[in-house]
């Protein structure tokens, strides 16, 4: 047998004692913290044995043990722990169920951060499998982290939404979600934040082929003081201006501007000629 394997037996037996209740021995309640103890080290030994089905099985057994003995923060890291081992063993479906129960744990506990932390886990498990359930899971964090006035969690989970959205090619969902980023950062002003959000912003309703609500949000933005003086705001006011007389040159000219090639694009932009074309014999 298995060194780690018969260590991890070992580690089992010991927690099944403590777990037992004896009239004789004058042990009236079982000893939850020694039996979670065991538990998780019989969990690792199962885990650097390749036993994975085992190690989530036990991870699972200490997250009742810790529960037990009303200590919710470790039943959650021993939930989260069997997450992790269902993604390995390619149960999705339950690392899900898993994390986001975790999460509910932690958070109930006392600690949202570690909260949507579980859930940000959970999220990048689906990000390149299914985006779809990716983006349910980043919205359940999103509204914890509102809830809990974590501005710098809540951008990030914004952040990757619009990404994710972009991906799917849900364009008015990206827009949503960028104008309520642009929305925080005008609140806090900063003002270099709200320049990189606002060109993204534009950027996707120009591609949609809406100059109308891109030239709206570009003025929306001078609320946040600061912003007429970033270089973002120059460049989105000529982008719009060429896209709107049809200038196909000056067009391409802004968007090969170093700080348009800097942006961090979950998806190339993509503008139909037929909008510039449009727009040139409009202006011809």
């Amino acid at each position: 047998m298995d060194k780690r394997v018969a260590e991890a037996e070992e580690c089992m037996k010991k927690a099944a004692k403590a777990l037992k209740t004896s009239l004789i021995g004058l042990k009236f309640k079982p000893d939850f913290d020694s039996a979670a103890s065991e538990y998780e080290r019989a969990a690792v030994c199962y885990r650097n044995a390749s036993k994975l089905t085992e190690c989530r099985d036990v991870y699972l057994k200490a997250a009742e043990c810790h529960e037990s003995n009303g200590v919710l923060f470790h039943a959650a890291k021993c939930k989260e722990a069997a997450a992790l081992v269902c993604k390995d063993l390619g149960e999705m479906d339950k690392a899900k169920q898993l994390m986001e129960t975790a999460a509910d744990i932690y958070a109930e506990s006392g600690t949202p951060d570690t909260s949507a932390m579980a859930l940000d886990k959970a999220a990048k498990f689906f990000e390149p499998v299914d985006p779809d359930k990716a983006i349910e899971i980043y919205k359940k964090a999103l509204l914890l982290v509102q809830e809990t006035d974590r501005s710098r969690l809540a951008s990030e989970f914004l952040d990757r939404l619009t990404r994710l959205y972009l991906r799917q090619e849900r364009y008015a969902d990206a827009v949503a979600n960028i104008e309520q980023e642009v929305d925080m950062y005008i609140e806090v002003r900063e003002a270099s934040k709200v320049g990189r959000l606002t060109t993204g912003l534009v950027l996707v309703q120009l591609m949609r082929g809406d100059a109308v609500a891109a030239d709206k949000s570009y003025q929306a933005s001078f609320k946040c003081d600061g912003f007429e003086r970033t270089d973002d705001a120059a460049i989105i006011g000529s982008l719009i201006t060429a896209y709107e007389s049809g200038d196909e040159e000056k067009f391409t000219q802004c968007l090969n501007r170093p700080q348009m090639k800097a942006m961090d694009n979950e998806k190339p932009f993509q503008f139909p000629p037929s909008n510039l074309a449009r727009n040139k014999d409009s202006h011809s």
